[in-house]
């Protein structure tokens, strides 16, 4: 008896299914096979297998072998099994009864396998990921199926449709290789993007339009799509859904169905109307609400921390609207304290019993503390380079101890944080004791060393080269030891630091750090060498630190023309014919600098929530050994506050104030003096250019000509502020916009100077200070990009200063590599 193909070609529109497969072929010579009925089977012969073993093939049938007897109905099934498992285009069966009994030839022809799947047309998604999204269907080495590729054609669409291009055709062809192998070539016209066009919410009363579509991603334009209203994508649609109830449910209607959506094509077929009806049902008042736990026998019990204390946990009163978000919040508290005291596998399970008629609910909550259970074992897994000690001494639980959801999360953002590995995963799992808990602690490592060399530009330093050797897990030990030099415009630096966070086993880190360094200034420039060793220990881990830094450096000032390496000679500076007291106290400066910090920010690089404040009080005296006397005291805040849920758009703030004096009768030297203006501070005015000035003459000369704009002599006291807001342009690559406004200023304390010029033609640069002062600041406003690039964080800003002076200009541009804040 002959088969026929198990499938047959199917054009591209109307791809073959499962339910099309014919049946298994029938015996051509019926009563020849009924002739054969209750005769011995022989032998069973395979013929025409090449890449399935004969064994293999004799394993889908299991009437037909030796030994057995023959039935029609039994030759039929086997036959049906065969062909079902789609390896073969034909079958046939040849049975030949002899004295000895029933002799079978199974003929088989096997289906070519795919030696490659192509696609053609496909310039929106990569190849990769269209075969990624067959994968299941399709691959090559697997046997030819036309089903599966009518599967994988509507798979193809639904990827395509994903992206927003609904429109997009697929078609296929199957072209024959030699060695009974097959190319399956997909052939893709993407035709263009859907936009959405508009959305119409039928049956809505309760809830505005305006909310419902804040909720939704679907017809929100990207940055680049102005005009549109967004790509239709069938991902971001149905997750959209979701909102939609959710957002319902937190007002009370628990009723609320929102039916399949209609999507219809625009006339011109290149955009979307999509209409949702609404059912939106009574909104529900909370009549009832009952918090307790039971017993495993079902009695009520006294909870953890009191009755009066459990029901405070949640926040929600009778006769208030329900609104599950809230109440999802405070289940999660319940939940948390338990898990906290030990109780892992406490249930928090809400009952909700409506009532349509009165529109009111009743809540029941029971809760179920089952037994205490402690830490097992905790296993750390994947960290082939850092040793054990480095990631356990960051965890906050120990083997034996009761469990705590807290601590455990604690723990893995305290391993994350390290900055050694690429993930860091903490799972659960039964331990061999009875009531306990193992930890596994699954990391994933990254190279800490780094080599760096590269070279730029800045409108602040010119050019610029850096070089940096640096291992932040020396050995695995979690200390860090880089060298740095950089040159550029205005300075060159040597710097060589180290740092252990747990020095010698104990909480107190160490670091220690050597330098030497040119800064080259616009009137002076300054030349440091030296050292500072810093000591710190976290009064409260992990937001509040205090630390300790010496500071030995000796430092000269010049106001001849100084050059760097890839810098131009400064301009004579007019500080040389000048009687600046203060100018020359250079010297050894030996310092202590005692500072707290607290953080909060939920990232240290890129934070988009959180607090950054920082104290501190740097004392440089001649009981320390230090030719120069100043006392510096400066305050930091930095505050982050998401505008959107995803945390891509954030509102920042940075303020910072500081004061120098000195009881030295020649005032604070003039490279301790603070100088503001340019990219790092109060941006839009030229760098160093804020502060007092000193309406002079070029020389001591009475007729010597007035020095241009006066002398900028900085400032003791200082503060200055920037607001911004920062949103994604290109969120892939990592380039971001900002827009800003800075405030600041720097006055002079110091009465020598006030003396010395006792009038100004203006107030915010007025020489002589008073309390009226501290409102002569200058501000600006301005735009800029930012680029996280391989070289490094990249800044490009436009500033424009607002009431400038007659010698500033209207606006500023600056570029530089390196963050704000």
């Amino acid at each position: 008896m002959a088969g026929r193909p198990a499938f047959a070609q199917e054009p591209a529109e109307t791809p073959a299914t499962d339910a099309e497969v014919p049946e298994a072929p029938a015996p051509r010579e019926p009563g020849e096979a009924e002739a054969a009925r209750g005769q011995p089977i022989v032998e069973v012969v395979v013929v025409g297998n090449r890449r399935m073993l004969e064994e293999d093939v004799a394993g889908y049938l299991q009437s037909m072998r030796p030994g057995k007897t023959f039935t029609p109905d039994g030759l039929r099934t086997d036959l049906h099994e065969l062909w079902a498992s789609g390896f073969f285009e034909d079958v046939q069966v040849d049975l030949a009864t002899r004295d000895d009994g029933v002799h079978l030839r199974l003929l088989v022809r096997e289906r070519p396998t795919i030696d490659a799947i192509e696609f053609t047309g496909n310039d929106e998604i990569d190849a990769d990921d269209l075969r990624e999204a067959i994968s299941e269907e399709l691959k090559t080495g697997s046997i030819l199926s036309h089903p599966a590729i009518g599967r994988a054609t509507e798979k193809l669409r639904a990827k395509y449709a994903e992206e927003g291009y609904l429109l997009a055709e697929i078609s296929h062809e199957v072209a024959v290789k030699k060695g009974e192998k097959v190319v399956i070539r997909f052939t893709v016209r993407e035709q263009d993007r859907v936009s959405v066009r508009r959305i119409t919410f039928i049956g809505r009363s309760k809830v505005s339009d305006a909310e419902l579509r804040e909720v939704m991603i679907t017809g929100k334009p990207g940055f680049f799509e102005f005009g549109t209203g967004g790509p239709f994508r069938r991902d971001a649609f149905e997750r959209d859904l979701l909102a939609i109830q959710a957002i319902y449910y937190d007002k009370g209607f628990l009723s609320v169905e929102v039916e399949t959506p209609r999507v219809m094509l625009t006339p011109d077929r290149r955009g979307v109307e999509l209409v949702l009806s609404i059912t939106e049902g009574p909104r529900y008042r909370i009549r009832k609400l009952r918090v307790h736990e039971v017993g495993e026998e079902g009695q009520e019990v006294e909870p953890l921390g009191g009755r009066r204390h459990l029901r405070e946990l949640v926040r929600a009163s009778p006769g208030e609207y329900f609104n599950r978000a809230e109440l999802v919040k405070d289940l999660a508290a319940i939940q948390t304290m338990y898990r906290d005291a030990g109780y892992a596998n406490v249930e928090v399970p809400p009952e909700t019993a409506l009532d349509p008629q009165k529109e009111t609910v009743d809540i029941t909550v029971a809760v179920r503390r089952g037994e205490p259970v402690h830490f097992g074992r905790i296993e750390i897994r994947g960290n082939t380079k850092t040793r054990d000690k480095v990631i356990r001494r960051e965890m906050e639980i120990e083997e034996g101890e009761l469990f705590s959801e807290t601590k455990l999360d604690r723990s893995r953002r305290r391993v994350l944080s390290l900055g050694y590995f690429e993930n860091v995963d903490f799972s659960t799992a039964q331990g061999a004791a009875p009531g306990t808990l193992d930890v596994h602690v699954e990391v994933g490592e990254k190279p800490t060393g780094t080599f760096q060399v590269g070279a730029g530009f800045s409108s602040v330093e010119s050019f610029i080269a850096t070089a940096q050797v640096q291992q932040q897990n020396l050995f695995g030990t979690g200390k860090s030891l880089s060298l740095q030099a950089q040159i550029s415009g205005t300075r060159q630096l040597i710097d060589f630091s180290y740092f252990d966070p747990y020095f010698l086993d104990t909480r107190v880190s160490l670091g220690v750090s050597v330098f030497n360094q040119l800064r080259d200034y616009e009137s002076f420039s300054q030349r440091s060498k030296g050292g500072a060793i810093t000591l710190g220990y976290p009064l409260r881990y992990p937001d509040l630190r205090a630390s300790l830094t010496y500071t030995l450096e000796s430092d000269q000032v010049s106001t001849s023309p100084a050059s760097t390496l890839f810098g131009t000679a400064s301009p004579t500076s007019v500080f040389q014919r000048l009687p600046l007291s203060n100018l020359f106290n250079d010297g050894l400066t030996s310092s202590l600098r005692p500072m707290i910090t607290y953080d909060k920010r939920n990232n240290q690089l890129a934070p988009s929530s959180g607090v950054y404040l920082q104290g501190s009080v740097e004392l440089a005296s001649p009981f320390l050994g230090s030719q120069n006397e100043y006392y510096r005291f400066n305050a930091l805040g930095r505050f982050y506050y998401p505008v959107n849920a995803s945390g891509s758009v954030v509102l920042k703030l940075n303020a910072q104030a500081g004061l120098v004096t000195s009881p030295s009768p020649e005032g604070v030297p003039i490279f301790a003096r603070y100088f503001l203006g340019g990219i790092n501070d109060v941006r839009g005015f030229p760098l160093r250019s804020l502060g007092s000035r000193l309406p002079l003459r070029a020389s001591l000369d009475e007729n010597a000509p007035a020095i241009p704009d006066g002398a900028n002599i900085g400032g003791n006291l200082m503060y200055h502020q920037n607001i911004e807001l920062e949103f994604p342009i290109l969120q892939a690559i990592g380039v971001r916009g900002v827009l800003f406004t800075d405030l600041g200023n720097a006055w002079n304390l110091e009465s020598l100077y006030c003396r010395a010029a006792p009038s100004s033609p203006h107030a915010v640069t007025n020489p002589c200070f008073s309390m009226k002062s501290l409102l002569d600041v200058r501000t600006s406003v301005g735009f800029g990009i930012r680029w996280q690039s391989p070289l490094g964080p990249l800044r490009f800003e436009w500033g424009f200063p607002i009431k400038r002076l007659p010698y500033e200009e209207p606006s500023k541009f600056e570029f530089t590599i390196g963050g704000f804040f």
